[in-house]
């Protein structure tokens, strides 16, 4: 009981990271083994992922 309440929490913790360039991936394996508290001081230390802006309607013809 405790062990799937573990990973639950750890798959939880690790939806922080798909926005972060750790991962969503590394960011579970590190709050599996470590701890989930320990991921979580991890994932928010990790850099966020640069995100490109594209203005809309700078293509269509008119």
């Amino acid at each position: 009981m405790i062990l799937i309440a573990s990973v639950i929490l750890s798959a939880l913790v690790a939806l922080l990271g798909r926005d972060r360039k750790i991962g969503y991936g590394w960011s579970f394996v590190l709050c599996l083994f470590l701890s989930p508290i320990i991921g979580l001081i991890i994932i928010l230390f990790s850099k966020k992922k640069e995100i490109e802006f594209v203005e809309v309607g700078s293509s269509i013809k008119q």
